[in-house]
């Protein structure tokens, strides 16, 4: 399991996770200030939104982030 864990945490830190998570946080903070709210509904196929990517893109930066400093 931590295994896992770890291989995905490690894509996070490589030049093109380091632009999606960019990417995403960007994209979150600028639609929670209402200024992204057309690019955030935008859909894409198979994954549903560009916000709801974002999100779980969050979700799995700071859960890695929680991972690493805990365990």
């Amino acid at each position: 399991m931590m295994n896992g864990i770890k291989k995905v945490c490690s894509m996070t830190q490589t030049s093109k996770g380091q632009i999606v998570v960019g990417a995403s946080v960007l994209l979150l903070g600028a639609a929670h200030f209402g200024k992204a709210s057309g690019i955030t509904s935008m859909s894409l196929p198979i994954v549903g939104s560009v916000g709801n990517v974002a999100g779980l893109v969050g979700v799995v930066v700071g859960s890695c982030i929680l991972i690493n400093r805990f365990m």
